[in-house]
């Protein structure tokens, strides 16, 4: 019997990988609380064991799909097969989680799947009512179906955030979860008030707002060249100061990243890191000297600015699902080109290229 599951695994031992997999599961969840800065929760081993029999599960019955994707790989006249090869996988996958799928009438699983990942994807009611929050989110989402509708675009960016995630992911987290332990700290606490307390928090808050944002405006950036058709490697964009990246923000060249104007006062940033800031009571005003400019900010000014930059980085912590959205859209698009438009001797690449790209420029 044992031998009949292995030669249905392909000669991988589903019991040594389920006990390989469920012995991982500690260290990948001590690497999460890591990055989240949290001490890592408990999994009880009856939860392991059903993690690993899921995931053993998986593989063994997409086996048989997946070689039959890899023998029709590169055959474009096999499209329609490949497509709903892979609904029927969708279809087994969830049934073993028991999720009821109610589809409305002419959608299939792959529809069903992009209507329910976009739904998971709206921001709260609460936030899409603030301004900022909305333009960001709105810019966020054109820059990013842009990227996808370019040739060559998705490869890019997927490329580009790997590079983010292995080179400045736990940094950005580092500073995000700094962020979020001063925002519960100050909750209770009436910031409209001038005093040299608030005044303290707030540039605490500016500072580690700004320090946050600043790795993942690399990342807009990049994919700003990518969307413009002049990708940079991600150790080229490493280069680019502060100063440098908003300056791309404000140009005309970058239309795709004026969402972000205004989102960061560099002479601002640039005295906060390097304590040159003062306050005058009498006056009601806070000032911030970046050598030889000096802003000044009205209490209310403050506020206002900080809160618009928290929202921000708040909105842009959607970039990689959004991501993901696009590039499942683009796809299932191209796909359905192919199969209501099946290619002859002679396919015409860029038609498909084309409607694909209508299609995921639709969702913006």
């Amino acid at each position: 019997m044992k031998s009949q599951q292995n030669a249905s695994l392909d000669a991988c031992d589903k019991e040594s990988f389920k006990g390989g997999f469920e012995n991982a599961i500690p260290q990948v969840v001590a690497e999460v609380s890591d990055l989240l800065e949290r001490c890592p929760p408990r999994v009880s081993k009856r939860v392991r064991l059903e993690m690993a029999e899921d995931m053993a599960w998986g593989i063994e019955v997409s086996i048989p799909h997946i070689k039959t994707l890899e023998q029709i790989s590169g055959d474009l006249s096999q499209v329609d097969k490949g497509y709903r090869i892979l609904e029927e996988l969708f279809r087994m996958y969830l049934r073993r989680a028991k999720m009821r799928a109610r589809l409305k009438p002419g959608e299939d699983f792959f529809d069903y799947f992009l209507r329910k990942y976009w739904r998971e994807l709206r921001p709260p009611y609460r936030m899409k009512r603030l301004k900022q929050y909305r333009i960001v989110r709105e810019g966020l989402e054109r820059l990013l179906m842009a990227v996808v509708s370019h040739p060559g675009g998705i490869e890019a960016a997927q490329q580009l955030t790997e590079e983010f995630e292995r080179k400045h992911l736990k940094e950005y987290m580092r500073y995000a979860n700094a962020l979020n332990a001063r925002l519960n700290s100050y909750r209770n606490i009436n910031m409209d008030r001038m005093t040299h307390q608030n005044i303290t928090r707030l540039t605490d808050l500016y500072r580690d707002a700004a320090a946050a944002f600043e790795n993942r405006l690399r990342l807009l950036v990049g994919l700003n060249y990518i969307a413009r058709g002049k990708a940079r490697t991600y150790d080229d964009l490493r280069k680019l100061g502060y100063n440098e990246l908003l300056q791309a923000v404000n140009s005309s060249d970058n239309p795709l990243l004026h969402f972000l104007q205004g989102s960061v006062d560099r002479h601002v940033r640039n005295a906060l890191m390097h304590a040159g800031v003062s306050s005058s009571l009498s006056k009601g005003v806070v000032s911030f000297a970046d050598r030889k400019n000096e802003v000044e900010w009205k209490m209310g000014e403050f506020i206002r600015r900080t809160r618009n930059l928290i929202l921000t980085i708040l909105a842009v912590e959607y970039l990689e699902p959004l991501f993901n959205y696009a590039r499942a859209y683009y796809t299932f698009a191209a796909v359905r080109y192919l199969r209501a438009n099946p290619p002859g001797d002679s396919p015409v690449c860029s038609d498909v290229d084309s409607t694909a790209s209508k299609a995921a420029r639709a969702t913006a």
